[in-house]
């Protein structure tokens, strides 16, 4: 495995535990949401990179808009 697939394994795996945590009402939602939220929209955008590498360009322009849409909605929840 190379380190940047460790790294979105790693970030995937810490994005579920925190998920839970705020599901059962041992971390504030109002807290671990937007953080959750946040971390989803740059690996959306890592992952349009990796396809932008790819030669995918299609699903990259797709996924980078995906990843700034929730990042949007992660720093709306937190200031509203």
């Amino acid at each position: 495995m190379k380190n940047g697939e460790i790294l979105k394994l790693v970030t995937s795996i810490f994005v579920f535990i925190l998920s839970f945590l705020c599901l059962f009402n041992i971390i504030n939602s109002n807290i671990g949401m937007p953080i959750v939220l946040f971390i989803l929209g740059i690996l959306n955008i890592s992952n349009a990179y990796s396809c932008y590498i790819k030669e995918k360009k299609g699903g990259a322009i797709f996924l980078a808009l995906c990843g700034m849409f929730i990042i949007f909605v992660a720093l709306y929840t937190v200031f509203i």
